[in-house]
């Protein structure tokens, strides 16, 4: 009968037998590159998960309003603020400073300059709104219906 010693021997000795040239292969063929197209592929499939993970991450603790509801208020309230010169002062600057704030809000998201929260008055506010509606614009967010201003 065997004893445990020769028992462990023989079992280091047929893994080596086994596994030396097994390795060898593989570093041969990792050194000649013949994984090259599997890894990229790899690490091309778990920098997308990692991504999605980020994203999703994201979504979940997002902060404030969503993008399409800001949206959706600042076509509100640049309908209010071109309709409303039957209202009274008071009401037109209620408007008026919702749009800026919102306006604001959607320049924060999508990394858009503005200098609508200086001390701009007058005409110079309203060159600077129209500006930074263009930059929106620019950035993807449609502001206007795109049928004004076609020809038919």
């Amino acid at each position: 009968m065997a004893d445990a010693y020769q028992v462990v021997l023989g079992m280091i000795a047929v893994s080596i037998i086994v596994l030396v040239p097994i390795g060898f292969v593989v570093a041969y063929d990792a050194l000649a590159g013949r994984w090259d197209a599997q890894v990229q592929s790899a690490r091309s499939r778990i920098s997308g998960a990692v991504e999605r993970r980020r994203d999703l991450r994201a979504l979940r603790s997002q902060q404030g309003a969503p993008l399409e509801r800001l949206v959706t208020d600042l076509r509100r309230l640049r309908h209010a603020v071109t309709t409303d010169e039957r209202r009274s002062a008071a009401h037109q600057l209620g408007n008026r400073l919702a749009y800026d704030q919102v306006l604001m809000q959607l320049c924060e998201m999508l990394g858009v300059e503005h200098e609508l929260d200086t001390d701009l008055l007058g005409l110079d506010r309203d060159i600077e709104r129209v500006r930074v509606e263009a930059d929106l614009e620019r950035a993807g967010v449609v502001l206007t219906d795109r049928r004004y201003g076609q020809a038919a």
